[in-house]
């Protein structure tokens, strides 16, 4: 079983714990089972870096900090996170 399979399995977990209505504390699920979904994506890439691959980065460390609960302002962690994970998946449609 690979890593990519192993973070892939600890996303399915945590969307299913927030599905059922498990929490802990200020801890964010959602954001969890994203950076780990996102970390599955890119880890096999880390071989040669290119724009999506810094995007789905700094998406993880979105997610990561929207995790833990850590809050800027009134800006949501999850929604940079995913935001930065579409640009990286549309990168290809600006730059060629």
């Amino acid at each position: 079983m690979s890593i990519e399979n192993i973070l892939l399995i600890i996303a399915f977990i945590a969307f299913v714990l927030t599905a059922i209505g498990w929490g802990f504390m200020k801890i964010d699920l959602i954001a969890i089972g994203l950076a780990a979904y996102v970390l599955s994506l890119f880890i096999g890439s880390l071989g040669h870096f290119s724009l999506p691959i810094i995007l789905q980065m700094l998406a993880f460390i979105a997610f990561v900090l929207a995790a833990i609960g850590w809050k800027y302002k009134k800006v949501g962690l999850v929604g940079v996170g995913l935001a930065l994970w579409m640009a990286s998946l549309l990168i290809h449609l600006v730059i060629k």
